[in-house]
């Protein structure tokens, strides 16, 4: 158990090692490594390579068709999620994908469906690292958004969630809008769950994350000013969800 003072009500009861776990340190706790299967980073052993990628982290609250998932050749690997406490949940782990996999992941998306409403779960994105694609750029970038632009994306950093607050300089945890600790990517923690009902977000998501880190590819650090990145994301934003809104309009007519 961590150091965090917790009431008995927001703990959790390991019946395989008959400890006691919050949210913020399962990980940690003894036997979490040991569920199968064990988590494989989906990129380590991989070179940074300029291209941009993206990954998701898909949990799922409550129970599904975990066998849909599993079996998906985007999907790398699952595990329990300590955030999460309906039975059968289950985070998943997107292999890194070029922007020629967005359909087919978004279309695995539309598919996901449980027996909860999923409030408590997220849909974490993950991109490529470079040293151009920094935290305090993303940070300007996000803020920049309103709150139609960011419920369009998926976003939740404008709203009272704990799990992804946007606070300048604060890029480190699992409460943090932008988490800067893995090695080969920036984790962006301010996107909602993705499932059946969230789908059709996802192709703006995407393409507006594609279109601020190509954008800041061309610019060396710290050849870039707030406003100008700010209004990028405005732009970029608004430009990526009027595109999704034509495209989805155009399968429907089909």
């Amino acid at each position: 158990m961590c150091d965090d003072r917790l009431c008995s009500d927001c703990q959790e009861y390991c019946e395989q090692c008959d400890e006691r776990y919050c949210p913020y340190c399962y990980e940690r706790h003894a036997c979490a490594n040991t569920q199968d299967p064990c988590y494989r980073d989906p990129y380590e052993g991989r070179p940074v390579r300029e291209p941009f990628t993206f990954g998701l982290e898909i949990e799922v609250d409550g129970n599904h068709d975990t066998d849909m998932l599993r079996n998906h050749r985007l999907i790398a690997g699952w595990c329990p999620d300590g955030s999460l406490h309906h039975d059968g949940s289950l985070e998943y782990q997107s292999e890194p994908m070029t922007m020629s996999q967005l359909t087919e992941i978004r279309r695995l998306v539309e598919r996901i469906a449980t027996d909860t409403d999923n409030t408590l779960s997220g849909g974490h994105m993950h991109i490529s690292r470079t040293g151009r694609q920094t935290p305090a750029r993303w940070y300007w970038a996000l803020e920049a958004l309103d709150g139609t632009q960011c419920e369009a994306l998926n976003m939740r950093h404008m709203t009272d969630t704990r799990w992804c607050e946007l606070i300048h300089g604060d890029y480190c945890g699992k409460d943090t809008a932008i988490n800067d600790t893995h090695r080969h990517t920036i984790e962006f923690r301010t996107f909602g769950p993705w499932h059946h009902d969230t789908a059709g977000r996802l192709d703006a998501a995407v393409h507006y994350m594609h279109a601020m880190w190509r954008f800041f590819q061309k610019f060396p650090v710290p050849k870039l000013k707030t406003r100008d990145i700010r209004a990028m994301s405005r732009v970029a934003a608004t430009q990526a969800i009027n595109d999704a809104s034509a495209t989805t309009a155009g399968r429907e007519r089909i």
